[in-house]
Parts: structure tokens; sequence; C-alpha cells
């Protein structure tokens, strides 16, 4: 073999040699994962459901990876800001998102500084909680059926209270208003809480809201009409669903983690395990209960679909609501 091709020999495996190095290192770079604290951002304010739930989460995260779990309370712009912070962010497993289904409502109705498909790696699913259709005392519909045909009967009578516009409350309830055909009345309120004392005080008739934030209050005790799980809640076991009712109509709320876009599967998948281990525990399960949800894991790829069929549905119902994009 002459010197050239020698020379051209040398220099095309020393390429190949540095190629199949380049190409080994992301994973091999994942082997010491995690070798420092990560950040898990929660875009809510700390005392809420996605807090208590995240810090729990975290808690056990940390006894299972050898390495400090720490929440970010990153509040605003209806969980925007602190999703916009993960998505920023670099993709190494350092920084992860707690959030709820608000991510989806969220995007539905604002203009998000993230394309929400491509800025996130789904991890998985941890938690869900049923909503709840609650009347106030004295209202006159004490079953899905009779709601709808006093509803039916007395067009925009009905005053519903939700947590403001474009929360996930009211487009519960304006999804179930198209589902059944009928027109109520929205009042936004700063919260689910001030709406709650209003449907105490009988100031408004109806409230769609999760089980989670009736827990331990004065609202726990009104009427329910039904539950809009697919199942009864065992807690309640003399209240029907929704589709029990005869009604095409199932929704819940549900709380996951997300990684910036770019994570690598490995890191993912050891993060997917590790969630599916602790939301298995029946300690863990115990304490979701108190929340008013219940465990519920799931692979990256249903989380991914999940956020995708939450975004069309409230998209469509925002956009029959008269709800425009902000």
């Amino acid at each position: 073999m002459s010197h050239s091709k020698r020379k051209t020999l040398a220099a095309l495996c020393g390429a190949l040699s540095l190629a199949l190095l380049g190409a080994a290192s992301p994973a091999l770079a994942q082997d010491g994962w995690p070798s420092k604290p990560i950040r898990m951002v929660v875009p809510f304010a700390p005392g809420g459901s996605n807090d208590v739930i995240a810090r729990r989460l975290a808690l056990q995260l940390t006894k299972n990876l050898g390495q400090s779990v720490v929440i970010d309370n990153r509040a605003g712009g209806g969980s925007t800001i602190g999703a916009n912070v993960v998505a920023t962010s670099p993709a190494d497993g350092y920084t992860l998102l707690f959030v709820s289904g608000s991510l989806a409502t969220t995007a539905a109705v604002q203009k998000t500084p993230y394309d929400l498909v491509k800025a996130f790696e789904p991890v998985s699913r941890v938690a869900i909680a049923p909503f709840v259709i609650l009347t106030r005392e004295g209202f006159p519909a004490k079953t899905v059926q009779e709601l709808i045909a006093y509803a039916k009967a007395n067009p925009g009578k009905i005053n519903y209270g939700s947590a403001g516009l474009g929360d996930s409350t009211q487009l519960a309830t304006e999804l179930f208003s198209n589902a059944a055909g009928i027109k109520m009345t929205a009042v936004g309120y700063k919260g689910i809480s001030p709406a709650q004392m209003d449907l105490i005080a009988g100031r408004i008739d109806l409230v769609i809201t999760t089980v989670a934030s009736i827990r331990g209050t004065a609202a726990e005790s009104l009427p329910k009409i039904a539950f809009t799980t697919i199942k009864r809640d065992p807690e309640f076991p003399n209240v029907p669903t929704v589709r029990e009712s005869g009604l095409d109509y199932v929704v819940d709320v549900w709380w996951g983690v997300f990684a910036p876009a770019g994570t690598h599967a490995a890191i993912r998948d050891r993060l997917n395990r590790e969630i599916a281990t602790i939301v298995a525990e029946p300690e863990f399960a115990s304490f979701l209960k108190t929340a008013g949800a219940g465990p519920a894991p799931s692979t990256p790829q249903l989380l991914r679909d999940e956020v995708a069929k939450d975004v069309a549905r409230w998209t469509d119902t925002a956009r029959r609501a008269g709800i425009q994009q902000q």
C-alpha cells in the first residue's frame, strides 16, 4: 500500500473513531445522572394542590435518586411563567416541570411564549382527580336530568361560578353545557375559593370543581349532583356520574411531570420508572386521597397524547364559548 493510501486510510479511521465516540458520548454522559440537585418548577404559588403534590413527590424522588429535588414556585400567567422557565432551561435532566392540566387549558386560551408540543418532553402523569357538579342549597334540580330540563326551560338563568376566564373550571362547565345543549351564565372569580363561598351563600347556583378544592371546606357539604369521571367516587357511592345519567361527558384534572424538549431518553425513562414506583406505594396513594386525587402513572407517550387531546378539546370549547385567546 502506498504512503498516500495509508495516510488516507488512517485519516478515515480517525474520523470514524471520533464519530463513534461522539455518538456514544450522550449515552455515556447519562450514566452519572443525577450528580447534583434537581430543580422542580411548580408554576403556581405555594399551598395549592400543584404545590402540595409536587412537594410530596419531590421528597420521595430525593430518597430514590440520592440527590435533592428542590421545589421552585414560579407563579403567574396561568402557569405560563413557570412553564417557560422549564421550556428555556438546558435539557440536561436538572430542571423539571410539575403541572396540572392547566398546561393544556392555558394553551387553549392564551398565546404562550412557548410551543406546547415542541417545548416539553413528557415524563409521566402522576395523579388524577374528578370534577364534581355542586349546587347551592335549595336549587330546584337534584339530578343531571333535572338540571338539563331546568336549564332548557330557563335559558341563561342558571349562574355558574368559575376560577376565572378560561380557567379549567369554566371550560369544564362550558363543555358540560355544550354536551347537554343548554345555556348557563358565567360568573368569573379570582380563584375557585371565592366562587365556592358565593355558592355557599346562595348568590350563584352551580360550580363544577375538583374534590380537592372543597376538601375540608364548608362547600364539601353542598349538594352534589354528579361526578364527571367514568366511575363513581368510592367516598361518595350514592352520587352518580354524569355518564351514568345518559350524557357523554367525562372530565378530570391530571398532574404530571415534564422536562425540556431534547432531554435524553435515558433520563426521561429513569424518572418515569421512579415516579411509577413512588405512586404505587400505599403511603403515597393514601396521601393523594387526602388531596382528593388518586394515583395515575403513565408512559411518556400517553401523557403526550393526553395533552394533545386536551388542547384540542379546550380550544374548541373556548371557541364555542366565545373566549378569545389573550
